[in-house]
């Protein structure tokens, strides 16, 4: 009889502690318009970081103190309109990258992130 019991006490210790570690599972419907959504949105994010890797834009980014992990943290809470902004301003500027574009491009992100409370570079904003 003490066996059984072990047994059963055993078996159900078991079965608690497998449902303490195995996370439930949650199914959702993934419409294509939002997977398309989500798509364009991960092109625009890495065509701004790919301005940001540019030298001229890396140290004006560590001048104030912006690393680009705040970058990408601040870009993924700009609305889709104000990303679609600062990726259209990436693909007009020239193939070589000039300077003075990179810089006003980063100007332009400070300010962003500025407005939205990331950075205190401009005291007046």
């Amino acid at each position: 009889m003490k066996k059984q019991i072990t047994g059963v006490l055993t078996a159900f210790v078991m079965l608690f502690t497998q449902g303490l570690f195995v996370p439930a599972a949650q199914a959702a419907m993934v419409t294509t318009d939002g997977m398309v959504a989500n798509e364009q949105r991960a092109a625009m994010e890495q065509k701004v970081m790919r301005l940001m890797e540019q030298d001229a834009a890396a140290k004006v980014l560590a001048q104030n103190g912006v690393t680009p992990d705040d970058v990408q943290k601040r870009l993924g809470r700009l609305s889709n309109q104000e990303l679609q902004k600062l990726a259209t301003k990436a693909d007009q500027m020239p193939a070589g990258g000039s300077v003075l574009g990179v810089v006003l491009a980063v100007i332009l992100i400070l300010v962003l992130l500025d407005l939205l409370g990331a950075t205190d570079v401009f005291p007046a904003i």
